[in-house]
């Protein structure tokens, strides 16, 4: 990671540390609500993160012109919402693991957490009263998050009701809308609210945000990808066939292979009730390797990040795609 974005990075983590990690006395902790709500979220902000989705709102400021650093007071709109829908998403999925410690949940207790990950969504979107700007722009800001809070939601109602459904399988392209609402929106949000904020049109900050939507869109590819063959950080490999999620390389399997379909879902089903070490899980990821549909929704998503790269080039310059090209390989890892 170079010397700039080691930087950044530590001021976004003093912003968040500041919104998310206040210092109370344990002792008035059974009296404070905002202690007992704080807790499950300070828990998994502490955990760490990439924090590219934050990193991304202050790249935007920084390609837009902004100057100063009150841009940093946004970051912490950005990941609470992340984090608060982190805390839902592990409740709905019944995954007891975030980031290789105990999901809040499981730490804290479903009440509690479920309290705290809807009462962050409001605490989140407290950093743009802090946010000194005209009233024009905290407005749009305002709205932005309000749309994309919403798109999210919305994306998550899909996911759900898909994994819940034994034998369904949604087309490839009701699959990306599903991922557009649900992982491209907080994308979209984090550049919009840098080019916004740094004065930018509410049309040229909207244009630009749709960008990273469809990156959003590429890396969720991508991220379905790594589930089923190293397994994500944190988790063991395979636990979306466990969660029965349709990711896109089982869409593809059904798509060269209908037949297999009554096959595929009951593995998703033998892995639902035996759990992450259940045999189903490996005969569920050989089947989709075979027809060759985990390769080819890596290069599917592989391909979506390249074409965002390829128009910021166009729109903005090799100084803009470069930064970005940084900044997608911290989300992979690299």
């Amino acid at each position: 990671m170079n010397d700039e974005f080691t930087q950044r990075l530590a001021k976004i983590e003093c912003a968040l540390h500041s919104a998310f990690l206040p210092d109370m006395p344990n002792a008035a902790s059974e009296l404070n609500p905002i202690a007992l709500l704080s807790a499950p979220c300070a828990s998994l902000v502490a955990g760490g993160g990439k924090r590219w989705r934050p990193l991304l709102a202050v790249l935007a400021y920084q390609l837009a012109g902004g100057s100063g650093e009150e841009i940093y007071t946004l970051t912490p709109l950005i990941e609470g919402i992340h984090t608060a829908s982190l805390i839902h998403d592990d409740i709905e999925d019944n995954s007891e693991l975030r980031r290789g410690q105990p999901a809040a949940h499981v730490a804290y207790g479903l009440d509690s957490a479920l309290n705290s990950g809807s009462w962050l969504y409001f605490q989140a979107l407290g950093s743009l009263e802090a946010y000194r700007a005209p009233a024009n722009i905290k407005l749009d800001l305002y709205a932005a998050a309000l749309t994309h809070i919403r798109a999210l939601h919305e994306g998550q109602a899909l996911d759900i009701h898909w994994h819940r459904t034994a034998g369904f399988f949604p087309s490839r392209k009701d699959y990306e809308r599903m991922i557009r609402l649900k992982t491209g929106a907080l994308a979209a949000l984090a550049a919009y609210t840098g080019m916004r904020a740094a004065g930018k049109a509410h049309e040229e900050s909207a244009a630009f945000a749709s960008l990273f939507e469809a990156t959003g869109v590429g890396f969720q590819i991508l991220d379905d990808v790594k589930n089923i063959s190293a397994g994500n950080a944190g988790k063991k490999r395979g636990d979306d066939i466990v969660e029965g999620k349709k990711s896109l390389p089982a869409i593809l399997h059904i798509e060269k292979c209908p037949a297999d379909a009554a096959s595929l879902t009951a593995y998703f089903e033998q892995a639902r009730r035996e759990g992450i070490d259940s045999s189903a899980v490996e005969k569920a990821i050989a089947l989709l390797s075979a027809s060759g549909s985990i390769a080819d929704a890596e290069t599917q998503g592989r391909g979506a990040v390249h074409s965002v790269l390829e128009r910021l080039d166009v729109r903005y310059g090799r100084t803009a795609k470069d930064m970005f090209e940084k900044l997608f390989n911290l989300m992979q890892g690299r």
